[in-house]
């Protein structure tokens, strides 16, 4: 079963306990319902009811999330809450990679930490972009400007979850 969200609103001012967004969800790429969240720490909320009850199905044959609190490893069945939610947070990690490919040249230095450069102009960008020399000069294992967007977007998750896997 293949989810997305699309038409993602999201107000990361009103995100307290949980984010605050609201967003298409399509199965299988028809339109299945909405999911929202008012941001003060409930459940999502899914329209029409038949949605909920078609991820929860789906949720139960997924692996078990695992967790790690205070160093105590755990295991917790998945929830329909939690496909949205990585889903959800996928989303704004390529908004966010979006923006940041647009100004900066982001990288994987030889230390296997996710870098980037001051912000540059489109000249200066294009010019560094197409440089034969741009991984010698910036020490980089990999230029994410210059990955295919989905290869750079895996990478810049596994960064941010503190995967480093270069």
């Amino acid at each position: 079963m293949k989810i997305e969200l699309k038409n993602v609103k999201y107000a990361e001012f009103a995100s307290h306990e949980t984010h605050c967004f609201e967003a298409s969800v399509y199965i299988d790429g028809k339109r299945a319902g909405n999911v929202s969240n008012d941001g003060r720490g409930g459940c999502n909320d899914y329209h029409p009811h038949e949605l909920a009850l078609t991820l929860a199905e789906h949720a139960k044959t997924l692996p078990k999330q695992k967790w790690n609190l205070d160093g105590k490893k755990f295991e917790i069945e998945t929830t329909l809450d939690h496909i949205i939610d990585e889903l959800l947070i996928d989303y704004l990690h390529a908004k966010d990679l979006k923006r940041s490919l647009s100004k900066r040249i982001l990288f994987v230095g030889t230390d296997g930490q996710l870098k980037e450069t001051i912000g540059l102009d489109k000249t200066k960008m294009a010019a560094a972009l197409t440089s034969p020399t741009i991984t010698e000069k910036l020490k980089a294992q990999k230029v994410l400007n210059l990955m295919p967007f989905n290869e750079a977007l895996s990478l810049y998750i596994n960064h941010a979850k503190g995967e480093n896997h270069a």
